[in-house]
């Protein structure tokens, strides 16, 4: 006999697995569904060409318009090759969206243990950086992180897993989930959600070659911005999918004679102001020298061919990280793009995107240079992206409650951000679905 759910939770990421967590804190029955693997690895020649980066064709994932789109199908979603930020939304936003998310922000910073990085931990170059943008008349504030910097080694390689055990994933979520009773399938992908009437009543799975009918009154989404528009889409909620922004943002980088930033935490600390002033996000980056060199030539190496990978090797040689300086910026972009049901992705730069790029550029051209960075040097990288949302927005595919037209199925990730972020957005999603959890809980209590 097919065991009996009370909830489905597709996706268990910072969204899903936060749902899992808090609905079987008060004994509801739970399956959650990962599309991927569990992964034990760590590292880049591990983490950085595996096929939970790329689409269905081994393609690094990037839109029709050539955008690079960053996005993570593991069990714990984007949570375990995130840098470990827990940057709080401005009031702004938040009050853009119209939803007041300061007792689930609290909870969500006591859970993940959030603190500000300590100044052991930011880099020479990083405050050599801090102080160029000071004598700017800029200050670069402390990075609050989802890390115990008593396990933190500042080894810079946040976004290929962290091998010390030092960074917040929903791996605890999950592993509390299952302590209090909830089940997991893993590489499994959901197709759609089954309903009658109007109402939810399961979804329909593969896994391997075996397609899986599965029976609950309740399904959260959770499966990120892309992910759930598609189940979506191909639940007959047609409208999905449209209105995707990304947060673009585009890396400046400069060599300087004395320093660079080789092996340093990155995002250690940020332009606070700007996120008000300017909405902006700009803080210090650096990549592995093989990816400056693929980044800044817009180049997908896991499209080219032998020649080409080995050239791309060669200028990757060239790359002194030991020398480099960089500054990333992050934009709310415009809500132009659109995933289709069969995965592909639309979206373009538009022209008040270039202008805000373009203007986080000169910003970041500025404090390089004030850290010591030679003008002659300066270059950008091409557009990316690792924050898909608003594809099933509040206020357009699903209500207050973030319940869709079909009662009983819930969205509960990035793709139900009214607007852009233009941050790092696992915080705030993690506080978007203890909403959701606390909503389940007292409404079915």
């Amino acid at each position: 006999m097919e065991k009996e759910y009370d909830y489905i939770v597709v996706g268990t990421g910072p969204g899903g697995a936060t749902v899992a967590k808090e609905l079987t804190a008060t004994k509801k029955r739970v399956l959650m569904i990962e599309y991927g693997p569990r992964l034990n690895v760590t590292g880049f020649m591990k983490i950085g060409r595996s096929k939970v980066f790329r689409d269905d064709d081994n393609h690094l994932l990037h839109s029709e318009e050539d955008i690079w789109i960053g996005r993570a199908r593991m069990l714990g979603g984007s949570s375990y090759v995130a840098m470990g930020n827990a940057v709080t939304p401005p009031d702004s936003i938040l009050n853009e969206w119209g939803i007041d998310l300061s007792n689930e922000l609290e909870s969500a910073r006591k859970d993940l243990r959030v603190n500000l990085i300590p100044e052991s931990f930011v880099g020479p170059a990083t405050r050599k950086i801090n102080q160029g943008a000071f004598s700017l008349g800029w200050e670069m504030k402390p990075t609050p992180k989802c890390v115990d910097f008593n396990k933190c080694k500042a080894c810079g390689m946040c976004m290929f897993g962290c091998s010390h055990g030092a960074k917040w994933t929903t791996l605890e979520f999950i592993e509390d989930a299952m302590k209090n009773g909830a089940d997991l399938l893993l590489d499994t992908e959901v197709k759609r959600v089954t309903h009658q009437n109007g109402k939810a009543t399961g979804v329909i799975a593969v896994q391997g070659k075996d397609q899986i009918d599965l029976h609950t009154r309740n399904v959260v989404l959770a499966a990120g911005g892309i992910g759930t528009p598609i189940i979506l889409q191909n639940s007959d909620i047609n409208e999905a999918g449209r209105g995707l922004a990304l947060d673009i943002f585009q890396t400046t980088y400069g060599y300087s004679d004395f320093i660079g930033m080789k092996n340093e935490i990155i995002l250690a600390t940020y332009l606070e102001k700007h996120i008000e002033e300017k909405a902006l996000f700009a803080a210090p980056y650096m990549y592995l020298p093989i990816l400056v060199a693929m980044y800044s030539k817009d180049q997908r190496s896991a499209q080219m061919n032998l020649f080409n990978q080995m050239k791309l090797f060669l200028e990757s040689t060239r790359v002194n990280t030991k020398r480099l300086l960089g500054m990333m910026t992050k934009i709310r972009d415009e809500r132009t793009g659109r995933v289709m049901p069969d995965g592909r992705i639309h979206k373009t730069v538009t022209e008040w995107d270039k202008a805000k790029l373009g203007e986080a550029h000169e910003i970041n051209k500025q404090i390089l240079i004030a850290a010591g960075a030679k003008p002659e040097t300066i270059f950008h990288t091409a557009y990316e992206s690792g924050h898909p949302a608003c594809t099933a927005a509040i206020g357009e595919i699903i209500d207050r409650n973030q319940e869709t037209q079909i009662k009983g199925l819930f969205v509960s990730d990035a793709s139900a951000f009214p607007t852009p972020l233009g941050i790092p957005p696992i915080l705030t999603i993690v506080a978007l679905s203890k909403r959701l959890a606390n909503h389940l809980i007292s409404s079915q209590s």
